[in-house]
C-alpha cells in the first residue's frame, strides 16, 4: 500500500523537474567534512525552511535504515505511532518502509501501527525528497555522479515514527537500540510566531541547550519537535558525542516579514567533542583568523573574517598564548563562553598582543617570530572536595579555576609541564589569585576543564 503525497504542490513543489531543481538550489557547494548518524532538521514548507534542511541532510551518512522521527500536529495520542505503509510516495518517486522492522519496534516499545495518523502530517513527508536528492539525484553534475557511485547499490527504507504524548527517553532508546545500522532524522522547526528579535533570541537559547546538552532547560514552546530533540540530545549526553550547528534562521529572513515568524536550524551528530571536531577541521581557519587579527590591529583596521563556520559561530571559550623564541610574550584568554568562538578568537588575540599588562605592545618587527597557541576551553565542572589533600587529588591534569571571594586565578593544563608536583600547582596558583600559598578556607572554590589545543 502506498501513501500518496499529501503536501506536494503546498510544502513543496509537485513537479518533479520543478521540486528536483529548487532542491539543486539548496545544495551547499562548500565541502562537506563530516557525515553523521543522526541529524535535527526542519519541517516547514521547504521555501522556507530547505536551505537549513538540505545542510543538515549533506550531512547525513547513509544507511540501511533511515528513521524519521516527527512530531504530531493534529493527533493526540500517547508514545508513538508507526504506519502500514509499504511506499511513501512523493513526486520524485517512492521510498519503501521497513515494515520489518515496524513489526519489531512494535514488540520492544509502546506504540499504535495505524497509517490514520500519517495522513495529514507534513512532519514526516516534508523530510522524502531530501532524502531522495541527497542519496539518489536525479540530476547531478558528471563528478558528483562519480561520488555518488559507491551509493548504487546500497538500498535503504524508511521509519517513519510520529511522536505523541511520551517521555524523551523512549527516543533516545529507539536510537540506541537501532543506531548500528541506522541513520536518523529528528524533524523539527523552533519557535513559532514571536518577532523576528525574539524569535531569534529564543532560538539561540535553543540552539545553547542542544549544543551543550543541558536537557532540563527545554521549555516546550522552544522547538514542535521537542520530544525528538531531546531523544537525541539525551543520547548524545551518554554516548559522548556532541551535536554541531550547521544553520540557523528565520521565515522572516527569507520573507522579509518580521511580525510573525518561525525559526529553523539544523544540526549533526558528532561522535566526539565539539573542540575536537574544530580542531580536526578549522585548525587552518583557526589560526590564519588569529593571525589576521592581529596584523590589522598594527595597520589600525578592523580584521572581519570571511566565510565563518557554522560551528564557530557557536559560543565558545578559548585562550591566545603568543611566544617569540620560545619566551612568553603575551597570554589572554576567556574562561566562560560569553560569545561566538569566532568572536572570541578575535578579541583575545588582539588582547594577547597588545593588552597583557606584563608585556609592552607587540610591534611589527615581532609580527614574524610569532608561534600561536589557540587553547579551546571545555565546560567549565565545579570540582567538589572536602579539603586540600582531597582537592590536590582531584586537580590534575586539569586546568584549574581557584575563587575566593572577589580574588580569582586560573591555570591552563599546559601548566602542569612547568609546574608538575601538584601541590607547587595549586600554591602557585593562589599566589597568582594573590592569596598565600598556604591559604585554605571552607569557601574557596575551584573548577576545572580541559582545553584542545591548535599549534601554529
Amino acid at each position: 500500500m502506498n501513501k500518496l503525497p499529501n503536501f506536494a504542490g503546498s510544502f513543496y513543489p509537485d513537479k518533479a523537474d520543478e521540486l528536483t531543481n529548487l532542491l539543486n538550489s539548496y545544495m551547499q557547494n562548500t565541502r562537506i567534512e563530516y557525515k553523521s548518524k543522526a541529524i535535527i532538521v526542519p519541517h516547514a514548507g521547504i521555501y522556507y525552511s530547505g536551505y537549513a534542511s538540505m545542510i543538515g541532510f549533506q550531512h547525513l551518512e547513509l544507511n540501511e535504515n533511515i528513521f524519521i522521527i516527527a512530531p504530531s500536529h493534529h493527533d493526540n495520542f500517547n508514545n508513538i505511532a508507526l504506519p502500514e505503509y509499504t511506499y511513501f510516495d512523493t513526486p520524485l518517486g517512492s521510498l519503501e518502509v521497513n515494515n520489518r522492522l515496524i513489526k519489531n519496534i512494535a514488540e520492544k516499545f509502546p506504540c499504535i501501527i495505524s497509517n490514520e495518523f500519517f495522513d495529514r502530517e507534513h512532519s514526516v513527508e516534508v523530510q522524502l525528497p531530501f532524502i531522495q536528492h541527497v542519496f539518489y539525484p536525479k540530476m547531478q553534475s558528471a563528478l558528483d555522479f562519480v561520488k555518488g557511485l559507491k551509493n548504487i547499490r546500497k538500498k535503504f527504507r524508511i521509519i517513519p515514527i510520529l511522536v505523541g504524548n511520551c517521555d524523551y527517553r523512549l527516543i533516545s532508546d529507539i536510537i540506541s537500540t537501532y543506531w548500528e545500522n541506522s541513520s536518523f532524522v529528528i524533524s523539527s522547526d523552533l519557535s513559532h510566531y514571536y518577532s523576528h528579535n525574539e524569535c531569534r533570541q529564543i532560538d539561540t537559547y535553543t540552539a545553547t541547550i542542544i549544543e551543550t546538552g543541558k536537557i532540563e532547560a527545554f521549555q516546550p514552546q522552544q522547538a514542535c519537535g521537542l520530544i525528538g530533540i531531546k531523544g537525541l540530545v539525551d543520547f548524545a549526553n551518554h554516548n559522548d558525542c556532541t551535536l554541531i550547528r550547521t544553520m540557523m534562521y528565520t521565515s522572516g529572513d527569507i520573507s522579509k516579514e518580521k511580525d510573525r515568524v518561525v525559526g529553523y536550524g539544523s544540526w549533526f551528530l558528532y561522535t566526539d567533542s565539539k573542540n575536537e571536531y574544530i580542531e580536526t577541521h578549522y585548525s587552518h581557519y583557526i589560526l590564519d583568523a588569529v593571525k589576521s587579527s592581529i596584523s590589522s590591529a598594527l595597520a589600525n583596521e578592523d580584521f572581519i573574517p570571511q566565510n565563518i563556520p557554522s560551528v564557530l559561530t557557536q559560543y565558545g571559550a578559548s585562550f591566545i598564548t603568543l611566544k617569540r623564541n620560545g619566551q612568553l610574550r603575551g597570554c589572554i584568554g576567556s574562561i566562560y563562553p560569553t560569545k561566538p568562538l569566532i568572536i572570541d578568537l578575535i578579541d583575545n588575540a588582539r588582547s594577547a598582543a597588545f593588552q597583557d599588562s606584563r608585556f609592552e605592545p607587540l610591534v611589527q618587527e615581532e609580527l614574524k617570530h610569532l608561534d600561536i597557541t589557540v587553547s579551546l576551553l571545555s565546560s567549565i565542572e565545579r570540582i567538589n572536595f572536602r579539603d586540600e589533600r582531597d582537592l590536590l587529588s582531584k586537580i590534575y591534569p586539569y586546568g584549574v579555576i581557584i575563587v575566593e571571594k572577589d580574588k580569582r586565578a586560573v591555570y591552563l593544563p599546559v601548566v602542569w609541564e612547568q609546574l608538575p608536583e601538584k601541590d607547587i600547582f595549586l600554591n602557585s596558583l593562589k599566589e597568582k589569585a594573590g592569596l598565600p600559598p598556604n591559604y585554605f578556607s571552607s569557601t574557596l572554590e575551584a573548577y576545572k576543564f580541559d582545553t584542545t589545543i591548535i599549534h601554529s
